[in-house]
């Protein structure tokens, strides 16, 4: 009897708790962590065929690492947009920090090296606006593979650190999220 009753409320709640705005079924959900990241996200912008947007909060491409995975995916974003695929690039502009020896706060724009990169080499790119801080780690491809997580394009997240992404194939998931990233820069979604 006690099955019973469990089954009867968890229908109800099925019937009346709100929906999400947008479906989940996702053909693929694959989690990205440490290691896994940079060949599974590179793969994914070598074989994109129509577009790629990708909001950063950090892509650090100094010249230390130049033959570093992160320097290679900004390439992979040049690369696509040489073969045709329609790409733009978002990155947070944002960060606060003390001065040595001065008691005031400095703002430093991020990822210069990544932007510039980019703008040299045609690819539409974009800092956030400076009234809010842009933290999103998240590249669309092919309006269809979403791929979201803590991981920035830095040495440290792609080489050292523990972090966690996923990847998702799913339409109704990529469309969700480019419909929000058209409210960070001067970047609208198609």
């Amino acid at each position: 009897m006690t099955n019973k009753i469990f089954l009867i409320v968890i229908l109800v709640l099925g019937v009346f708790c709100p929906r999400p705005s947008f479906a989940l079924p996702a053909d693929d959900v694959i989690p990205l962590t440490d290691g896994d990241y940079y060949p599974q996200v590179h793969q994914t912008l070598t074989t994109a065929k129509k577009s790629i947007v990708c909001v950063m909060y950090l892509a650090d491409i100094n010249s230390k690492y130049k033959q570093g995975w992160e320097y290679n995916l900004i390439n992979d974003l040049i690369n696509a947009h040489r073969r045709g695929v329609t790409v733009t690039a978002i990155f947070d502009q944002n960060v606060m920090f003390w001065e040595a020896g001065n008691k005031q706060k400095k703002t430093e724009r991020k990822s210069s090296e990544a932007y510039e990169l980019l703008k040299k080499n045609g690819v539409p790119v974009y800092y956030d606006s400076i009234d809010r801080v842009t933290h999103s780690k998240i590249l669309i491809i092919d309006d269809y593979i979403t791929i979201v997580g803590s991981t920035n394009w830095t040495y440290s997240a792609l080489r050292k650190n523990h972090e966690a992404s996923v990847l998702i194939k799913s339409r109704s998931v990529a469309e969700a999220f480019l419909e929000k990233l058209g409210t960070i820069s001067k970047y609208q979604p198609k």
